[in-house]
Order: C-alpha cells, then structure tokens, then sequence
C-alpha cells in the first residue's frame, strides 16, 4: 500500500475519542490484519460481504504480443463498440499502453490513453470524455481507477499478468457494476512472470518483498489455472464456494484430460536432482537439453533425464510444472527475492510409488504449445454477451436498444452530463423489450424514477413509438423480460488474421514506395514510432504472407550471411531459442537483439538460405568472420579502427568477402576459430578514436550485455554525449519500465 497509509495511526493523537472505520473493496484475510494494526484498531468489528459478482465472466488467455495479435485485439474490441459497449484496457507499463492506443486510433477507434506521466489536466479531459461516453475504450496504466464511477462498463481487458489478484480483483470490478452480463479477460505471456524483482524494487525490508512476492505468486497462479476461475478467486479472499460457477473459461470451455504420469515423472524427478534450489526455469532446460554454462559446471548434463524432454516446448514444460504446483505436487518458496521450487511430500510419494496414473485437465497453455497455434485465434473474441442470442433479444429489438443509446447521448451531451446518469443500460434494454407506449407504462418498468418520468419520458415514448413502427416492433410487449439477465457466455470469435492498417500501410510503403524505415516512422505523424516498430510491422506482414524483397530487408537491417551463421551458432551453444539473452552473451556486441530477432523470423519463414544463395549458413568456417553493417533503424554502431577492438574486414553484404580477423596484437586468426566475445573498450585501457553517442537503444544494449549499468558507467561509455542527456535517457527508459533500478543499476527490464 502506499506509504502514507501507514502514517494514519498518527491521526489518533489529533482525533481523540473519534471512532476510526476501514472500507475497502478487496482485503484477504492478512490484509485486513495489516489494516487494524496501521489503524491501531483496538478488537474491532469486522463486517465482510460476499466477493462474488455473478454477472462477470472471468477468462485468460495466453498471448504473444505481436502486431498480429494486437490486430486481432483490436478487432473484438471494435465490435464491442459497435453495439454501445465501453471497454477498459489495463497495461502494465507506459510502452505497452501508448501501444494499444495507437493501434486503436489507427483502425478508427475512438480511445482515450491515461498514465502517469500525462499532465493533470490531460488525464482529467481523458477521464471526463469516457465517463460521458464520447469515447467508449480507455486504455491506461494503473493510475487510472480512483473516481471511475461508470455502471456501463461491459469490458475489461488486463494487458499483462496483475502485480497481485487484489488489484486485479478491484480493476476487473470496474465491469458490469449495473449487474448485466459483462466480461473480464487477462492476457499475459511468460515474460511477464520475470517481473517480480521489478515489482519488489521499491520494498524497504525484506518482510514487505517476501509479501509482495507472495501476491505476484497468487497472480501467476491465477493465469495459469486449469479448473474455476471463480472459485479460487473467491477462495483467495476467504470465501468458499463449493461448485464450479459455469461462467468462466475453464468452465464453459470443452475439458482435456490426459494421464501425465511419466512427464510429471520426467519433471518431478529432475526438480529433486537439481536439489531445489532454482526456479523452473532450470530443470526445464535440462529436460530440452541445453548445455548452458551453468548446467555444465553443476554436471546437470550428466543427469539421466536430461534431453529426455525435446518433445515438448519449454513453455509446455513450465506450464506443466504450473499444474503440478496448483495439485501439490511440487511448491514454490520466495528465499531472498528468488523463487525456489521443490518437490512436496506428495510429490516424493508420487515418485516413490512408480507408474502411478495422474489424470490432469490440461491447461489453455499445454493444448495451445501442443497444437503449435495461437490462442487467441482458437478460444474466441473477448465481446461481452450483450448478443441477441445470449439475452434471447431479436436482432430487431438490438437495433432498436442501439437507436435508444443515441438517444441518450444526445440527451446527456445537451445537459452537459453522463449518459448513464439519465438512465442505466438495463434500463433501455427493458425499453428495447417492452417497448411502452405510454408513460404510465414506462414508470411500471425498473430502473425509472419520478426524476427520470418528469423529464425523459415524453422523448423515449416518442422515440420508441417511432422507431418500433420503422423496424415492425408492436408495443407494449411485457414477455420474456426475465431472460433479459441470463448469465453471460463467451463468445466464439475466430478471428482471420487480417493485417491491421498500421501494419499494412508500414509494408506497402516499405515494399511498394521503398520508402526507408525511418520515413515510414515519421509518415503522417505528429509523433513517430520507433523505427524497430516499423521492422516488426514488417515482419508481421511477411508472416501473413504478404510479398517482401528480403535481399533489400537483410541490406538495410543488417543481417548478414557472416552475423546468421554465428546466431545460429550461439544458439546451437545455448541449446535453446526460448530466451535472447544467453544467446546474446554469445555473440560479438555488435550483433544487436535487433538481429536476432529479424534471424528469428527469417528463419521461422524459411527465407534465410533462399536469400543468402550458396553462403553457408550453417556456422561453416566461411562465415565466422565478424562483419557488421550498422542497422538503418539505430543500433549501435562498431566503429573501426579502435585500437581496443577487432577491426571488422569483411563486408556487409558479401559472402565472398575475407574470412580473417586482425587481433590487438595485430596477428590474423583463422576464421575457423570460434566466435569470442568482443572485448569492451574501457577494458582495454584505451580511448576511442571516435566516441559513443547516447541513444535509448544503445543503452539498453549496454545494460544488456553487462546485467546493469551504473550512471557513471553509462556516462563514461557514452562519452559522445553529455551527461544531462544520458541521465535523461536513463530516466525516460525507466519511466517506460524499459529499465529498473537495483543496488545502483539499471538493469533490462
């Protein structure tokens, strides 16, 4: 909580005798402890409500964040707009929010941003205008939640797994507070579950990051759950419930079931060989096999399970494991900050036993790594079931409650209010259904006051009059008003995977126009996007199939034959593509993250030898020579004749080009030695001929590639540029949560 919080207690010495009263919408059990201790609460009452909302349908989905999956995001969230329905949509940092603005405003959507670094004035008119339904989707961090007093809200979206299930809780219940059906989906991906350390930052002692961890836990759980949503929502929050709710994703959706013995055997048992003492992350790697430094030095290598797991993908592996821990069969300790897992008692019965059958419901996760494709393509749109078929209302009535929405706008635009304060959705949803013909019958209908009687009724009836003729509504049809609150159900939503406009547009200047991808970032915009957006818009449109001059791709981005060959040999060293900074750490700093994952996709799509021709690429000695042209879109640059460096010889383009490298001592080594780390100038003890210049990109490079950099360091290495501008950089990269700061660095997020 935040920090004056615990300063209320002081209030007591100015109030005495004054009775003290906590509120709150959601406190576990432990939170409700700390609350009367802050307080100094002596044995208070202790009131707790019910924490179900029934009408909310609660689902998660796992994502990869590629354009193409924002396209598709942004689909769903057009057609919830479209029947008058407004939707919130969490991110967890600024990047990622000033993203899916972006994508929204450029399909057309009428979206409003809101974070904390907009000015107070901003995030007011940003606030006011979706309270009063100009705008019908907010997509903010969140700062934006204290005030949102919208009962209409059908929609909310977590971009991001939550720091704790009690903001999610409280974010989500932002959703169907007028009680009809609305739903609440979280997308999260793997990378987000690295985020503790960011999270537990700001804890003073260790007490507090143990506790911040342990809801971060509670979060990831909840993302990879395999049974109610519901229920262990409420059972997080002391309430039981003894069913399954039937309005979730894991209950609605069709079960698999499949016995897992022998994989739960295969992880269990390489958990216990590794002694407990890491994460997940760590007897994943061995069942794939990989020989990474630290599973060599702990003769991990020489376990007998490990390679044994290459049928499956990491991610199926640690969803597994996810699975394992939600049935107790394996547990999760926080010691110091780092998240340890171990074998439970159950497990070590499990493995003691041998062969026994363990039946388990898969996850989302396992069925979607299992059959290679997207989840989100598979499980359906995120629309809430305000549909004519989930509320049994005729395509005519929908029409009609739509016309019924305009009107109401325009209402509350000429007396200067919100929407919702004339009357709530429900409310003309009953309209829409019964269609009264006179005031007398629209008082009879809930949710109509005398307030509301004196000065709106004559404009419904009117309105309903004239619009039930146009569409052939008789009226005064009081049947079937009941089934108006049936409980909502997803619904099935396959979307094609259709490029979205800023994606589209980026390839055809690319492609058609040759436009370079810094004009294309600046193309009919007040503020440009990134020039590495541009490349992944790019690398979107190739995967969808679309035409791409990859000659002219590798030229300008700087992927050569000579740069593929030593990814491909880095990653055949680290034995795995799931993370991209081992794999760095393997190559020469001038191959950039960037490189890697244009690599990545090439590769995926099959282009790279089409390319390239006769050049090998298959770490022959013909490419281990270390060539680099700069990347157009900004990386960071190897400048030659450094007398600290290698000097690079070969060229950018030309597999033919020389195969020998000059060292400091100037004697020439053989291509054929492997590929070495390049060595950092100050290291060297010599000055650059030409300084380094300071860029946001270079600087998460050289926090990259050094697990954190200090300001000073970052000052010295970017001797180019002043120290006000490096500072500045740092402090933007960390507003951005590109960047954290830990023990005086600042490290990639």
């Amino acid at each position: 909580c935040r920090p004056e919080y615990k300063q209320l207690h002081l209030l007591r010495e100015h109030l005495l005798g004054v009775p003290f009263v906590a509120l709150t919408a959601t406190a576990t059990e432990r939170v409700r402890g700390d609350i009367a201790n802050s307080l100094n609460l002596s044995n208070p009452h202790v009131a707790i409500g019910s924490f179900d909302r029934p009408n909310l349908f609660y689902g998660v989905k796992s994502c990869n964040r590629s354009m193409s999956f924002i396209s598709e995001l942004v689909q769903d969230v057009s057609k919830n707009c479209t029947v008058g329905g407004s939707t919130i949509i969490y991110c967890t940092t600024i990047r990622d929010t000033e993203q899916v603005h972006e994508a929204m405003i450029a399909a057309g959507i009428k979206a409003n941003i809101y974070h904390g670094k907009m000015g107070s004035k901003a995030r007011e008119e940003s606030h006011r205008s979706f309270v009063r339904d100009e705008v019908l989707v907010m997509v903010a961090t969140i700062a934006f939640g204290m005030g949102i007093d919208k009962p209409d809200v059908r929609c909310v979206i977590h971009y991001g797994c939550p720091k704790s299930l009690e903001s999610y809780y409280q974010e989500s219940g932002r959703c169907g507070r007028d009680g009809l059906p609305s739903v609440c989906w979280l997308y999260y991906q793997r990378s987000d579950f690295a985020k503790a350390d960011f999270y537990c930052s700001e804890a003073t002692n260790a007490t507090q990051k143990n506790a911040i961890m342990d809801s971060f836990m509670a979060a990831q759980k909840y993302c990879l759950l395999a049974t109610c949503r519901r229920k262990s929502l409420l059972q997080y929050f002391g309430e039981e419930r003894y069913t399954d709710c039937g309005n979730c994703d894991n209950c609605t959706g069709t079960k698999n079931e499949r016995d897992l013995s022998k994989e739960s055997f295969l992880l269990l048992s390489c958990v216990k060989s590794c002694g407990g003492r890491w994460g997940l992350n760590m007897p994943v790697d061995v069942l794939r096999g990989s020989r990474v430094k630290k599973i060599v030095e702990k003769n991990y290598d020489k376990l007998p399970m490990h390679a044994m797991g290459k049928d499956y993908p990491p991610n199926w592996w640690k969803a597994l494991g996810s699975l394992l821990m939600a049935h107790g069969y394996l547990k999760e300790t926080v010691s110091d900050g780092f998240r340890l897992v171990s074998v439970s008692p159950k497990g070590v019965k499990f493995l003691s036993d041998g062969g026994t059958p363990l039946v388990l419901q898969l996850t989302a996760e396992m069925i979607g790594q299992e059959e290679q494709g997207s989840l989100q393509n598979k499980e359906g749109g995120l629309n809430p079931s305000t549909t004519a078929e989930s509320e049994k209302i005729s395509e005519e009535e929908l029409k009609l409650y739509q016309m019924l929405l305009n009107v109401r706008m325009k209402l509350a635009q000429d007396i200067g209010t919100a929407p919702y304060a004339i009357c709530g959705d429900q409310t003309l949803r009953h309209f829409a259904k019964i269609r009264p013909s006179t005031g007398a019958r629209l008082a009879n209908i809930d949710g109509v006051n005398q307030h509301f009687i004196s000065r709106y009724s004559g404009t419904f009836v009117q309105n309903i009059a004239q619009f039930s003729k146009q569409l052939n509504l008789s009226l005064d049809d009081s049947s079937g008003v009941e089934d108006m609150m049936s409980v909502p159900k997803p619904v099935n939503n396959s979307l094609p995977r259709n490029l979205g406009d800023a994606k589209f547009t980026s390839w055809e200047l690319w492609q058609k126009q040759e436009y370079s991808f810094k004009k294309i970032a600046h193309f009919r915009r007040a503020v440009p996007i990134k020039e590495q957006t541009v490349i992944s818009y790019i690398l979107d449109a190739a995967r969808d199939g679309c035409e791409m001059n990859w000659n002219r791709f590798f030229e300008e981005t700087g992927l050569t034959p000579e740069i593929a060959s030593q990814i491909r040999l880095a990653i055949a060293k680290v034995g795995s593509r799931e993370r991209l900074k081992p794999i760095k750490e393997e190559l020469p700093e001038n191959i950039t993250y960037e490189m890697i994952k244009i690599f990545f996709a090439a590769d995926d799509l099959g282009v790279l030898e089409k390319t390239f021709g006769n050049a090998p690429t298959d770490g022959s000695p013909a490419q281990t020579a270390e060539s680099a042209k700069p990347c157009s879109h900004g990386s960071e640059a190897l400048e030659k004749g450094d007398p600290g460096d290698p000097v690079i010889i070969s060229g950018a383009c030309d597999s033919s080009a020389a195969t020998k490298r000059s060292q400091t001592d100037g004697t020439l080594l053989s291509a054929d030695e492997p590929v070495k780390k390049l060595q950092k100038i100050e290291e060297q003890g010599t000055e650059p001929t030409t300084a380094n210049v300071a860029t946001e990109d270079a600087i998460l490079e050289l926090a990259a590639s050094r697990n954190g950099v200090s300001l000073e360091d970052a000052v010295k290495h970017f001797s180019g540029s002043k120290r006000e501008s490096v500072v500045e950089m740092l402090e933007s990269l960390r507003c951005s949560f590109a960047v954290y700061m830990k023990n005086g660095c600042y490290l990639v997020l």
